[in-house]
This record gives C-alpha cells, structure tokens and sequence, in this order.
C-alpha cells in the first residue's frame, strides 16, 4: 500500500474513491435519490479546487482510500480550535486491511498533536467503532441535513 498526496493528475481517484465508497456503504442510510444522482466528476472539481490537505491510498496499483482533513475546523463544529477530518472512505473490499488506519495516522501526522473534530453519518456503525478505536469520542452533537442525520465526535490532543 502506498499513501500519496493528491495532485490534479490523480484528483479522479480521490472523486472516484468517495462516489463508490457511498453508493457502497450509504445505502440503507440516506435516500436513495442522493446516492443515485451521484457522480464521481463533482467530488473530482471539488478536490482539484482545494487539494491540501487531502490524500489517497493506492493497493496493487488502484486507488482503494481517500482522506481529507482541515487545519481549522469549520464554524458549526463545537470545538472550533480544533482540526476537522472532513472525510475518509476507504472502498469496502479493502476494510480492516489497515488502510483506513493509515490514512488516519498520515492526518495526524499532518496535524501535530491538536484536538480533532469529525462528523459520522448516524447508522454507520463500522465507521463509528473504528474511529472510537482510533481514540474519537461522541459529543452529543447531531446534524441533521438533507436527509442526512451526522453525529459529531471529538479527539482530544495526545491521545494514542
């Protein structure tokens, strides 16, 4: 496995990875109207235009994860001083293969030892357990948006 940067040569992976990510772990979870109209090129622009601090997985050659993260968390999250990872997603035939653990440790390296903010969509259990085991606990917090339910969860400085 190799974690690389994004770039505009590879910022299709980085749509592709998060567009089949949701139609195979959202399902169920969020309208279908949401998932059905989803397209890879929209998460693409969207990388190329704000390519820091985002980074993709590569197994055997395909690109299997994505992360992206901010240094300053964005105005609704509660702790506001804190760095927000905005997304992970890694493609469901490479889970518990330690890619999304990897992509995790790249953003904290990134980071520093600085608190840290992410938001899980509300059903997503695998998801939810694995960022408690990566040190994340839930504040409380609901958004609701769009058919969409997220529960926000925190990760104090420090912690292992």
């Amino acid at each position: 496995m190799e974690i690389v940067r994004l770039t505009n040569e590879n910022a299709h992976d980085f749509g592709q990875v998060i567009c089949d990510s949701w139609g195979e772990t959202y399902r169920g979870l969020i309208p279908d109207e949401i998932l059905d109209n989803r397209k890879a090129e929209r998460w693409t622009e969207r990388a190329r235009l704000s390519p820091e601090g985002k980074y993709l997985a590569y197994a055997d050659g395909r690109a299997v994860g994505a992360i992206g993260f901010l240094k300053q968390a964005r105005d609704f999250c509660t702790h506001r001083q804190s760095c927000e990872i905005v997304c992970l997603y890694v493609l469901k035939e490479f889970h518990r293969r330690g890619i999304g653990r990897a992509l995790m440790e790249k953003a904290f390296a990134d980071l520093g030892d600085r608190d840290i903010t992410l938001f899980v969509l509300k059903g997503n259990d695998n998801a939810a357990g694995f960022y408690e085991h990566m040190g994340f606990e839930f504040t409380g917090r609901e958004l609701d948006e769009g058919g969409m339910t997220e529960l926000e969860m925190f990760r104090k400085a420090g912690v292992l």
